[in-house]
């Protein structure tokens, strides 16, 4: 195959890794996950308040406020399933605090990745106050994790029409539109919530995504700038952004950018290793790219396209065989153009 044809090809397929990161519903999970009014019932020695509170139902089997103290512990423990039948029986003995108990049994459900009985608890939190967030969104994560993306935006709806000035939910909003493939809703989401937040990187390097998809690479980079602005440790912006200089063959910056996602990633980013590998591949250093290559391939034995970009560099360095091999290699690992690379070259 002619190689400059190749190297067409390698340079369109890294574009690849621009959506491997993108959808970041539920990254935020921190700031929701426990409700505002969180109340603990024990001063940092969970054992004690256990034993505390089953001395107190030894006392009273129905001690309906020791039961939801040792259940809040519990969930803290880890003993879901436990946890849940505490909780279970607070309602029972008919708890004032129902809200709060629907809510944090539905927690343990989440937890436990139990997401239909975790969304019935979260809408019997949300019939009784209808505007708690927290549950809302905890059952808009439990709608996304079934599939359910439609119900998961309109939970987040809600969500933003009780708070329609927090960031974040505009920001998951427009990955679930960007995820079910409606690109002008993505990118409106996501300039709202950088409207409220101008310093949101997280939405600046996702909108560019979305500039990218509607072929407007000058507006990309500009919010590839911008991310990298607010967030200079942001590994991905730096990785898309080397992925436009690459595009447009400015191969300095390109590498510099995939070489400082690389510095500033806490573990060996495969996608930036990938890229900086096609990077020298196309600058005439093959034997330094393939350096790179295997060393990807050593950490992410299961990562398609480096078979696809080693394979490729082993043809310039008219290693057929072992060309061919990363090509069906790839494609045993999903990926068809390692097939369709074996076809046209290999015999």
């Amino acid at each position: 195959m002619n190689l400059n044809k190749r190297s067409l090809l390698i340079q369109l397929s890294c574009f690849i890794f621009l959506f491997l990161s993108f959808f970041s519903f539920g990254q935020t999970d921190n700031h929701y996950t426990a409700p505002k009014n969180t109340v603990t019932f024990h001063s940092g020695d969970p054992l004690r308040a256990l034993y505390e509170c089953n001395s107190l139902l030894k006392k009273n089997a129905k001690n309906k406020d020791a039961l939801f103290r040792r259940a809040i512990i519990k969930t803290e423990l880890g003993a879901y399933h436990s946890a849940q039948n505490d909780f279970t029986q607070a309602l029972n003995f008919n708890h004032s605090n129902k809200v709060e108990i629907y809510y944090r049994r539905g927690i343990t459900y989440f937890l436990e990745n139990d997401f239909l009985n975790a969304i019935t608890d979260f809408d019997s939190a949300i019939s009784i106050q209808p505007n708690h967030v927290d549950a809302l969104w905890k059952k808009a994560q439990s709608y996304y994790h079934i599939g359910a993306r439609s119900l998961t935006l309109e939970s987040l709806d809600q969500i933003s029409i009780i708070q329609p000035n927090d960031p974040i939910i505009w920001h998951d909003m427009g990955t679930l539109y960007y995820k079910n493939k409606e690109l002008n809703k993505a990118k409106d989401c996501f300039t709202r919530a950088i409207i409220i937040d101008p310093k949101m990187s997280v939405s600046y390097n996702h909108r560019g995504i979305i500039f990218e998809n509607l072929k407007d690479a000058a507006k990309a980079f500009d919010d590839y700038n911008k991310a990298i602005f607010y967030d200079s440790c942001f590994v991905e912006a730096y990785n898309n952004r080397g992925l436009i200089y690459l595009q447009f063959e400015d191969y300095y910056e390109a590498e510099n950018d995939f070489t400082t996602a690389l510095n500033k990633d806490l573990h060996l980013n495969k996608e930036a290793l990938n890229n900086l590998a096609i990077t020298k591949y196309l600058t005439g250093r093959p034997k330094d790219g393939l350096e790179d290559i295997n060393n990807v391939i050593q950490h992410y034995p299961f990562f398609a396209m480096a078979y696809i970009t080693r394979g490729n560099i082993k043809e310039r360095l008219h290693d057929d065989a072992g060309a061919c091999s990363d090509w069906h290699k790839a494609a045993e690992l999903g990926l068809l153009t390692g097939l369709e690379y074996a076809q046209e070259t290999c015999q």
